[in-house]
């Protein structure tokens, strides 16, 4: 799972109390309320990520030991947001991105 994933150039978000708004460049309106989408989103939103990295830190910030599968509900969800345009697979070298 060494695929990166950056948030497309014609997306708005922001975060608040209620959660991250973001607005797809199509006018699509998604919430993400749970800490976990956040926490995802959190990281995409910086800069391009693996997937690898990604599953690394929610391990860590959550404390999800390595018998606990995360990685097929996080591509699962990457994809997701992927298909509705608001993620985009990216073509950037691994060298100096987590």
């Amino acid at each position: 799972m060494n695929q990166l994933f950056q948030v497309a150039d014609d997306v708005f978000f922001d975060e608040n109390v209620e959660g991250v708004f973001i607005l797809s460049g199509s006018g699509e309106v998604f919430v993400l309320e749970d800490d976990v989408s956040k926490a995802v989103w959190g990281f995409l939103a910086d800069s391009p990520q693996s997937l690898d990295f990604i599953c690394q830190q929610i391990r860590e910030k959550f404390r999800i030991g390595e018998d606990d599968n995360v990685e097929d509900d996080i591509w699962d969800f990457v994809s997701a947001l992927t298909k509705m345009g608001v993620l985009n697979e990216c073509t950037v070298l691994a060298d100096g991105i987590s």
